[in-house]
């Protein structure tokens, strides 16, 4: 008896771990067995998320923000997806998770997450003083540019070697109602325009 225990045991680890795609301590990703082109969503703590399921060519088909005070799961159907490749895309912080998602014969597969990093500029503005901050730049290059509401550059600045950026600009002696700022790192750029006056 105790062995037929632990070989259930052991056959549901097993069971629970082919069918787990993530878990980084934030969400999990599953196919759910029961039906094969379904996939469950959890979320283990609070957080907010947003989730996108597009077309490889990244036309969006489906999104969603989901706010969390806790543990949440839910399930997603996709038997009205034709036959194909998908992207999932779930974002949480400064962390993008995508998983390719291959439908055929009535069953979708999900495959292990590529994790990124994205990059996340704080803009805080006090006057006439803008306060950019950079915490999570991946020790490689930083470009900053400043462009007015004319698409003429301001301001341009590459940063070599810095993991954490605070710079601060002066927009007193600006003319314009609006500038704005663009962050490049590797292969992201973020862009804001933020009024002045």
């Amino acid at each position: 008896m105790k062995n037929l225990l632990k070989i259930s045991l052991l056959a549901a680890t097993m069971f629970t771990a082919s069918v787990t795609y993530a878990n980084d301590g934030i969400y999990t990703l599953n196919v759910k067995t029961d039906e094969a082109k379904t996939i469950r969503f959890s979320i283990d703590e609070a957080s907010d998320v947003n989730l996108s399921i597009r077309e490889l060519n990244n036309q969006v088909l489906f999104e969603e923000n989901i706010h969390s005070s806790g543990a949440a799961s839910k399930s997603y159907d996709l038997s009205a997806l034709p036959n194909g490749e998908y992207l999932l895309n779930v974002e949480s912080g400064a962390k993008l998770a995508s998983y390719t998602i291959v439908i055929a014969n009535n069953k979708a597969v999900v495959s292990a997450p590529k994790i990124t990093q994205l990059l996340k500029p704080v803009f805080v503005q006090e006057k006439s003083i803008l306060t950019l901050s950079l915490d999570n730049a991946d020790n490689g290059p930083v470009e900053v540019q400043i462009l007015n509401e004319y698409n003429e550059e301001l301001y341009n600045e590459t940063f070599t070697d810095k993991a954490k950026l605070v710079k601060k600009f002066n927009t007193a002696k600006t003319f314009g109602k609006e500038l704005t700022f663009v962050v490049k790192s590797k292969n992201q750029e973020v862009s804001k325009t933020i009024a002045i006056r």
